[in-house]
């Protein structure tokens, strides 16, 4: 059984999301998501402990 907390990285440019992941694969059960709608996705499916966002990403925002 795998007792690494769960981490939802969201952003749309892949070096960020890639080097995210790479930096805190070793401590988080990491998950990616592109944008907004892959995240609401992920959410309604997963229980995660943390999630990092960009909040400027095309077709929607954190606050819209």
């Amino acid at each position: 059984m795998d007792d690494k907390p769960t981490l939802l990285i969201v952003d749309d440019e892949k070096p960020t999301r890639e080097g995210l992941r790479a930096a805190l694969e070793d401590r988080f059960d990491v998950y990616l998501a592109e944008d907004a709608a892959t995240a609401i996705r992920l959410l309604e499916q997963e229980r995660f402990d943390v999630v990092l966002t960009d909040f400027r990403m095309p077709g929607r925002t954190a606050c819209g």
